[in-house]
């Protein structure tokens, strides 16, 4: 970009060196006849963005010569805002909170505040906390990305979240005109190609219940069948299962979050209840009897309130990360490798839809919306490209 002028007779930028250079014309020194000008150096890339940050300073050096007093300069300690204290302030802003009166949950999910508040305290303060905002560039964000790949051995994935995270606080920061401009826009993270889903076959999912322990099995039956979330299925009670009418209602779940586990409402953010196949009853039927023995043994209270996936007689739930563990172990036992527990619910969802299931009811099932499903699995749902070409020119040929 050339010069430009934000006042065509006392202020112009130029941008040189890896700087928007600013000279504002104050008059003629009356000793020597010279023009007299005050300077000011603002250091943001050549784009549209920095060219806007040098206006917007070049307006107040503009201003303060026309209004007789010397120009505030720039960068002035009090001035200063670190990414550090940034990033404190967008994430004390996004804080999961419940509404007092309704109980709603408030802001991000406890989970998404947890990873947000790891991924700056471990990966990006370390390096970027103390910079200024203003001194940020898209060029040190790319030697970010590089170190946290090459020297700390991140994932492609793990990066690219981090680079999503910094350029939604600068966003976040620009509506609030904390900054003049978004540092995350010129740089380069990683590119992520989208993973192939693996589906356990649901050969792979008998065997594996048929090595595990009762009430593990009872876990997969729900997993593979419904495909509910895995903090879904930790936070149900048997108050949400109702045997005679075959049905069970997920209205919470179990995340975790910077003060460790909590529960809290669906991903959805609303309760939804499914139906029950014939083996599914079966399998929970049975587990609930096991539940109420174990509570009689243990002297403890069996009702509603107790956890159906429990060690305690139903007082507290499983672990949250009991299950992802639980699951490797018996699939080695049964034999079947590289599959995780999450794969359940790919199972779920791709067997309803090539099974002719409405993606609207496979939606409900799952939990998710019906734009979730055909993002993930529309290859799954029956018909071709090559059936809709046939069908189309039929119907304009009128033989159809």
């Amino acid at each position: 970009m050339g010069c430009a002028n934000v006042d065509a007779v006392r202020g112009h930028k130029r941008f040189r060196s890896g700087a928007w250079s600013l000279a504002v014309y104050v008059g003629t020194d009356p000793e020597t006849g010279r023009q007299r000008y005050v300077h000011d150096t603002i250091r943001a890339p050549d784009t549209r963005a920095g060219a806007k940050a040098a206006d917007a300073r070049l307006a107040q050096l503009v201003a303060a010569v026309e209004e007789g007093r010397l120009p505030e300069p720039k960068g002035a300690k009090a001035d200063v805002l670190a990414v550090a204290e940034l990033a404190d302030r967008w994430q004390k802003a996004n804080r999961p909170r419940q509404n007092g009166r309704t109980g709603d949950w408030i802001g991000w999910s406890p989970k998404t505040a947890k990873t947000t508040a790891d991924n700056f305290r471990l990966y990006i303060l370390p390096t970027l906390g103390r910079c200024d905002v203003t001194t940020l560039t898209g060029v040190m964000l790319d030697d970010l990305y590089a170190s946290l790949e090459e020297e700390h051995g991140l994932s492609s994935s793990v990066v690219a979240r981090c680079h999503g995270q910094v350029r939604a606080m600068f966003s976040w920061a620009l509506r609030k005109k904390l900054v003049l401009a978004n540092p995350p826009l010129a740089a380069d993270p990683p590119r992520i190609k989208p993973g192939k889903l693996h589906i356990p076959p649901m050969d792979d999912v008998r065997a594996v219940q048929g090595v595990a322990s009762a009430a593990f099995a009872a876990y997969v039956q729900l997993a593979a069948t419904i495909g509910a979330r895995r903090g879904t299925l930790i936070a149900l009670r048997w108050g949400d299962v109702n045997l005679p009418a075959e049905t069970v209602t997920f209205s919470r779940a179990i995340a975790e979050s910077v003060d460790g586990l909590i529960e809290k409402g669906t991903k959805a953010d609303r309760p939804y209840t499914v139906s029950l196949g014939p083996g599914t009853l079966a399998v929970l039927a049975a587990h609930r009897q096991r539940a109420i023995e174990q509570a009689l043994a243990i002297g403890v209270p069996f009702g509603p309130e107790s956890f159906v996936f429990s060690d305690d007689g139903g007082l507290s739930p499983w672990n949250l990360s009991w299950p992802s563990h639980a699951w490797p172990h018996f699939s080695a036992k049964a034999g079947v490798e590289h599959t995780r527990l999450h794969d359940l619910r790919h199972t779920a969802a791709s067997q309803m839809l090539m099974a002719g299931i409405p993606i609207s009811i496979v939606a409900e099932r799952l939990g998710c919306t019906e734009a979730n499903i055909l993002r993930t699995y529309r290859h799954f749902i029956p018909g071709s490209d090559r059936e809709a070409a046939i069908l189309m020119d039929q119907m304009l040929s009128g033989t159809s």
